[in-house]
């Protein structure tokens, strides 16, 4: 990760580079005491090791003039030296740069593990409400913001995030964008959601991306820039607002059924693998009605098409979503038919 790899550059050049310049110094110490007094090496380490640490013992044996202006001189770098590298070690850890560093790791570790997860761009109310639901459905997420806020919010979740630009190519793939099933651009802003998608539609061209569009004019801008689903949060409002007003038991009925997570019937949608025995059957030779007691409900096709109300002759093909409703565990059951 870029980000790591900028801490551990600054770890270097703050604690270890010091520290490697103090070793230098000391075997330099146990060269000149060899050289100068000619002190056995125990005896030479011995006296690098008082002069360094300041303990005042007196030295093994008597020293020489040069030998005495030698320790002189060692000392004082010795022990400036020492000063440095404590006062470079305390302010890193002071800082907090190793603790992120040692987190960043284990993020990356996660994150590289992650498969199909999706990527939430943006984490403010509408992030945070798209966490949420991904949270309760059991689903993997990484989060990308710029407010450092996150940072404090998130750092004691077991859930991977990046603060930083997230129109950034290099922070996008270390979310695992070339892994992931797809991506939410929820920002505050327009513009930034417009930059997200362009940038995630590119790396991962067959990524599902979803973009939260604050203006009208914008919704048009994120379907070019790569966007296969479009969502205003204030028209989106304003329909289920209408719609309660109108409709109310209908809203609530599907309102239930899609966000409550303890109830015994559920909608789900699956996608048939290649190797799929149902592939090119109509749903009566599939028997998914008498085998899993899920209901098929729709059928959206590889051209994009829904059929609605499917009927026993409708067939199953290759890039056909099926939307179908159940409990989990006729749900379950049609899972392992489809796959």
């Amino acid at each position: 990760m870029k980000k790591n790899k900028i801490y551990e550059l600054r770890l270097w050049r703050q604690f270890f580079l010091p520290l490697l310049i103090l070793i230098v110094v000391a075997l330099f110490g146990v060269a000149g005491f060899m050289r100068i007094d000619g002190f056995s090496l125990l005896e030479a380490f011995y006296m690098v090791v008082v002069t360094l640490t300041t303990v005042g013992y007196r030295p093994v044996k008597g020293m020489s003039g040069p030998g005495m202006i030698f320790d002189m001189v060692f000392v004082s770098i010795g022990v400036i030296l020492i000063v440095v590298v404590i006062g470079r070690a305390m302010e890193f850890i002071v800082s907090g740069d190793f603790v992120r560093i040692r987190r960043n790791r284990r993020m990356t570790k996660k994150v590289e593990s992650m498969r199909n997860h999706f990527i939430i761009c943006g984490f403010g109310r509408v992030g945070h409400q798209i966490a949420s639901e991904f949270e309760a459905a059991r689903i993997n997420y990484v989060i990308i913001d710029n407010k450092q806020e996150t940072s404090a919010e998130l750092e004691m979740k077991d859930i991977p995030y990046f603060v930083g630009d997230m129109t950034s190519d290099q922070l996008l793939l270390d979310a695992g964008i070339k892994s992931a099933k797809g991506l939410v651009a929820a920002a505050d802003s327009d513009t930034d959601n417009v930059f997200v998608t362009l940038s995630a539609r590119v790396l991962n061209p067959k990524l599902f991306i979803i973009a939260r569009a604050g203006k009208v004019e914008t919704e048009e801008k994120l379907r070019k820039a790569g966007a296969d689903r479009v969502i205003s949060p204030y028209f989106m409002a304003g329909k289920q607002m209408a719609a309660l007003a109108t409709k109310p038991t209908a809203y609530d009925f599907v309102d239930t059924i899609m966000h409550h997570n303890h109830l015994q019937v559920a909608i789900a949608e699956f996608r048939p693998d290649p190797g799929s025995k149902m592939i090119n059957k109509t749903l009566k030779e599939s028997g998914i009605r008498q085998a899993s007691g899920a209901y098929v409900v729709t059928i959206k096709k590889g051209s994009g098409k829904l059929e609605m109300q499917p009927t026993a002759g409708s067939k199953i093909e290759l890039e056909d979503t099926l939307v179908a409703i159940g409990t989990p565990e006729q749900l379950k059951k049609l899972e392992k038919m489809i796959g």
